[in-house]
């Protein structure tokens, strides 16, 4: 069964806290550029140590990366290299007002150009970094995030992954694949569910939907 592939935290927790720094790196703007030539802003948090873990966090249905708050810092400082990223969706999602407006302006939206243009673009610019280890890569989702990154590590053949706020059966309202399906792809790497009680998107289905993913 695929429960007896999945470590919730455990695993998680032992792959990617192999590197602890004292220090962290200063926070560095950058203009990511997709390949079909759409810029995305991003905030860059180098590790001290080369060859260190990296951890992409992508964000919720906002595109926004700001939505992590001081999140990016904290794991920078105990050793990893952060990548905090917008999505290309950013700027239209923002112009649509309320939550509502918002929730269905990005279920409208071509879901596959995230993994393939947006998600390679971070991954291509960390290949790039002497801090980054590239065989210790994770992608931290949320929400809509979440979607991304478990089709990115999937496409990508990344090795950790942190859902946050995963729910129902299929990936996208554009993107039918089952989340189990996914799931099992990714095979017995470690994976991180996480729920939140007080939830931006109201999306309290998530702790019983991550249950019976396992």
């Amino acid at each position: 069964m695929f429960m007896s592939k999945v470590s919730i935290v455990g695993s998680f927790g032992l792959i990617l806290l192999t590197s602890i720094a004292l220090t962290c790196g200063a926070q560095v703007s950058q203009t990511l550029v997709t390949q079909d030539n759409v810029k995305l802003e991003s905030d860059f948090y180098p590790a001290q140590q080369v060859t260190s873990p990296a951890v992409i966090l992508l964000s919720d249905s906002r595109c926004d990366r700001k939505s992590f708050g001081s999140f990016p810092a904290k794991l920078n400082k105990i050793g990893f290299n952060v990548l905090a990223m917008d999505l290309r969706y950013k700027d239209i999602i923002a112009r649509a007002g309320r939550f509502e407006q918002q929730l269905q302006t990005i279920q409208q939206q071509d879901f596959d150009v995230l993994v393939n243009s947006d998600v390679k673009a971070a991954l291509d610019f960390l290949s790039k970094q002497s801090s980054v280890d590239p065989d210790r890569i994770c992608i931290l989702g949320a929400s809509l995030g979440s979607r991304v990154a478990l089709q990115s590590v999937v496409q990508y053949k990344l090795k950790a992954l942190v859902l946050s706020s995963l729910s129902g059966e299929e990936l996208f309202i554009t993107r039918k694949t089952p989340i189990k399906e996914l799931l099992s792809e990714f095979g017995d790497k470690p994976i991180l569910f996480m729920s939140f009680v007080k939830d931006w998107g109201n999306n309290f289905k998530a702790p019983e939907d991550n249950k019976a993913y396992m």
